[in-house]
């Protein structure tokens, strides 16, 4: 990944006031009345710009004709094949005809208009009782008014009824993107295409496709086979597997047909440890730029420029003697080729003209100081939050720190960069929220924000706020949509925003007290110290985070309490997913597997009705402790097992008393860069055998006598 953990740590720890939730610097709003979400039948993600509910539904039947208006022309051809694909999953036949080709056929029909819309890639789609009509003026708007529409046969009444509608909808932003990182770790282009299948039904245009990094260049190289022998790359990380310029091609158009543009990213002269091992000579060097040149060329010559017509080259997390220089002569050879150049924001210095993707916390940096345009992945990699928290960071980011895009704020692309050696990589979509993550992030950047409290990206609102129902209401639409799309897919996310806790601390230990040094909340004789306590909103908490960097201490000695309560009606066994620190996807950073009948490394503990909850019997008890980033070490090759993080492992089984239960969670902060985290989420077995949100359980923050 971009080397961002130590300083994006540092600066969203001195940006969050310790006043927390409460501090309303300035309301989150949504671009949505909270009554219009509510009051949709149907989960709609992205929810569309306006809806109008009509009442006059339609009938689906075993037979639909689709048309096509004569001035639609091919715009909607892409269209018509993922629609004919959808209601072939429905068994439902359906004919194509011209426009009026049959004005008496009885079955109902889904007629494709051209009609001027106020926004690129906007659509306009009307359910009536008869037919459906998608309006659109450029081919993605068809597309996406047919993904719309998906949505809608997937929660058809029990009646095999459609819910009238009118709905009329486009993108706050141009760019809509998604990055995975194949450079260190190879994917198929069978899972690729999978992806990129799905991203098109949340309307995302963009794949940032990271094709080189350490262990590999992964492109074919004609001119240069020795990047492609697999004595010159990273033993261990897929050295066999290499993307023909056939498969790069096959990719691209299948991308194209879902309305995604691909963009390519050649990595120079940073994340390039391949190189100097292959030609003798670094990257950076006269002889290493006149291979970069040629490399250029053959990509370019193969890849035509209709096809691809930007080009990312890195150029970030990397010193060399001129930088100037070398950015200059790599641009202009990639401009020869009548393609525009895109780099990352801190990197070297990019010429005018450049698209500028920018991934620091602060991603208004770019926009402010120059006139370049920007591309926003400041919200957080998939791979560095805590998973659950993931969904948090995306919901209530602002996209370029601006409610819509313009010619200098593009979008975003959300960046998936599984840095440690992954075997089975369908484990990268369970040990990262791909799915859920993506979903929410689809949300953020298709509906814009018009205003942002970047608290809310720390500090989960309280429930009973606007911007707290606002998180619940989107978090219903998300479990809606992983039981209709993701049922067979791993989605590392449950439902939280409900649950309120009693937050008190910190602490702070002598030097000589242990880790698992008791203080006032978990005393049944409450000792004399005292220390803040607020309430708290939640089930996944990053603690450093949310106090921020003034209320840490050097040295790492503090501790913190969570108190909730549990009412039941009679005595059960409830389940939790539920657990502490977890390493960063990219670094290994942790405390690592905690010792048989303990839930913590680092001395933290959950106490229902006083006592202590024993932790699991793990396979590996007390390993892979790494309080130190991983990258280029022998560590960083160990790929990561499931008991590793919470929400991979089976959710605990925790016995509940009749009436209310107290639960008390005592969280140490062991070292400086802990990944200082609590989550407790009450979840029970779906009719699929999924584990799915206990809408039974909810924790309070205190006893509630009604």
């Amino acid at each position: 990944m971009k080397f961002r953990t130590g300083l994006l740590l540092l600066l969203l720890l001195t940006v969050r006031p310790v006043t927390g939730q409460q501090d309303m610097s300035g309301q989150w709003q949504s671009p949505h009345a909270i009554h219009v979400l509510n009051a949709a039948p149907v989960a709609l993600i992205p929810f569309p710009k306006e809806v109008t509910w009509t009442g006059q539904s339609l009938i689906v039947q075993k037979k639909m004709t689709i048309e096509v208006e004569e001035a639609v022309g091919s715009l909607a051809d892409n269209a018509v094949r993922s629609l004919k694909e959808l209601l072939q999953t429905y068994r439902i036949h359906a004919g194509t005809d011209r426009a009026g080709a049959h004005k008496n056929e009885t079955a109902p029909r889904i007629l494709f208009m051209k009609k001027a819309q106020p926004i690129k890639e906007g659509y306009q789609l009307q359910v009536m009782p008869s037919e459906i009509r998608i309006h659109a003026t450029d081919a993605a708007g068809f597309y996406y008014g047919v993904q719309t529409l998906r949505q809608l046969l997937a929660q058809k009444t029990e009646k095999n009824a459609l819910y009238g509608c009118i709905i009329t909808d486009g993108p706050a932003f141009e760019w809509r993107g998604f990055m995975h990182d194949n450079g260190r770790n190879f994917q198929s282009i069978d899972l690729l295409k999978a992806q990129l299948e799905k991203l098109s039904w949340y309307k995302f245009n963009t794949f940032h496709w990271h094709l080189t990094d350490n262990p590999a260049w992964r492109p074919e190289s004609r001119v240069y086979p020795q990047l492609n022998d697999p004595a010159n790359r990273k033993a261990g990380r897929d050295p066999d597997s290499t993307y023909s310029f056939d498969a790069i091609r096959e990719l691209i158009a299948f991308a194209r047909e879902r309305s995604i543009r691909i963009i390519p990213e050649l990595d120079m002269p940073g994340h390039s440890r391949y190189f100097e091992p292959t030609f003798g000579f670094k990257m950076e060097s006269p002889q290493g730029i006149a291979v970069l040149e040629k490399l250029i060329d053959e990509f370019c010559e193969q890849i035509p420029a209709a096809d691809c017509p930007v080009i990312h080259i890195g150029s970030d997390e990397v010193r060399i003697p001129d930088p100037q220089a070398f950015i200059r002569r790599i641009t202009d050879r990639v401009k020869r080729h009548g393609r525009q150049v895109m780099v990352w924001n801190p990197g070297l210095p990019p010429d005018p003209g450049t698209i500028e993707q920018h991934w620091r916390d602060d991603g208004s940096a770019g926009i402010k100081n120059n006139g370049n345009p920007v591309v926003d992945s400041y919200g957080g990699y998939l791979n560095y939050y805590d998973a659950y928290s993931t969904i948090q960071q995306y919901f209530f980011q602002q996209i370029c720190n601006r409610p819509s895009g313009d010619r200098n704020a593009l979008g975003g692309i959300a960046c998936c960069w599984p840095d440690v050696r992954v075997d089975d990589k369908s484990r990268i979509f369970l040990h990262n929220p791909v799915w859920p993550g993506i979903i929410t992030y689809a949300e953020a950047v298709w509906c814009g924000r018009p205003a942002y409290t970047r608290n809310y990206t720390t500090w989960l609102p309280l429930p009973g706020i606007p911007a707290g129902r606002y998180f619940q209401e989107f978090e219903h639409r998300l479990a809606r949509h992983r039981s209709l799309f993701f049922e067979q897919e791993p989605f590392p996310y449950h439902a939280l925003g409900d649950m309120e806790w009693k937050m008190t601390g910190p602490f702070y230990r002598n030097p000589e007290d242990a880790l698992y040094r008791a203080f006032a909340p978990e005393l049944k004789t409450p000792a004399g110290d005292t220390a803040r306590t607020r309430i708290v909103a939640g089930g996944i908490f990053r603690f450093a985070d949310m106090l921020g960097a003034k209320a840490l201490s050097s040295r790492a000695n503090e501790t913190l309490y969570l108190t909730g309560y549990i009412y039941t009606k009679t005595s059960r066994t409830i389940y939790a997913v539920t657990g502490f620190e977890t390493a960063a996807r990219s670094n290994r950073r942790s405390g690592g597997i905690p010792q048989n009948g303990k839930w913590d490394a680092n001395g933290g503990a959950i106490f229902i009705n006083d006592t202590e909850l024993a932790g699991p019997v793990w396979n590996n008890p007390g390993g892979n402790r790494y309080i130190k980033a991983t990258w280029e070490t022998p560590a960083n090759e160990i790929p990561f097992t499931d008991e590793e993080f919470y929400w991979s492992r089976p959710p605990a089984p925790i016995r509940l008393q009749k009436g209310w239960n107290k639960i008390v969670v005592r969280v140490p902060r062991a070292y400086g860069e802990q990944n200082w985290n609590f989550a407790f989420v009450p979840v029970k077995k779906g009719p699929g055998g999924n584990w799915q949100r206990d809408q039974t359980v909810r924790v309070c923050a205190a006893i509630n006598k009604k």
